[in-house]
């Protein structure tokens, strides 16, 4: 039998808060009908699975609307040439960093990492023989072909199908098989 302290994942601490930002965070927990240590636990999980990477692995924030713009002005062949090169390349990247190897679990989690902080929502349904992503952006159709273009690269890599696509001009649905090529053809 488990005494009651192996049973808590959690742990108790005191920290010092500067009043201004104690009070900030107070009015944001209200607001988002929370309490106070679940905002500031998910602030930290942000931090601990993002953001203290952002730098290292070359993302930065920028407005929606400057980069819908961007993607409008490049042509499709610029913007297949962009997303195959230094788009995967960066994700790619970045998936090997924050979790020290490229499979479908790191991919899943950095993919939804880059978006929840890029404020692009994002859906996962993960089933035994596949990989669902829905992803409503409002940022064009360019940007729905560009991100498309880079999950179908790491997957490929991953040696994982694409079973169903769907780029609209603001949505992005893609479904994955979980199978490798490779155990399908034996």
């Amino acid at each position: 039998m488990k005494d009651s302290s192996e049973k808590s994942a959690n742990i108790s601490t005191t920290i010092r808060i500067p009043k201004k930002v104690f009070e900030k965070i107070e009015l944001e927990a209200t607001t988002q009908d929370s309490n106070i240590s679940n905002l500031i636990n998910s602030i930290l999980r942000k931090y601990v699975s993002w953001d203290r990477f952002v730098g290292d692995i070359g993302y930065m924030h920028m407005p929606k609307a400057f980069l819908r713009s961007m993607f409008e002005k490049i042509t499709e062949k610029d913007m297949e040439k962009l997303a195959t090169t230094t788009g995967y390349g960066r994700m790619r990247d970045a998936i090997l960093f924050i979790n020290g190897k490229v499979d479908l679990d790191g991919t899943i989690n950095v993919i939804k990492l880059w978006l929840s902080a890029s404020e692009i929502p994002i859906r996962v349904i993960k089933e035994s023989e596949y990989v669902e992503f829905i992803v409503p952006h409002n940022l064009g159709q360019k940007w729905s072909m560009y991100f498309g273009i880079i999950l179908k690269t790491i997957f490929e890599e991953l040696d994982l199908s694409l079973k169903k696509e769907d780029l609209e001009e603001h949505t992005v649905t893609m479904i994955f098989s979980t199978t490798t090529k490779t155990n399908k053809k034996k």
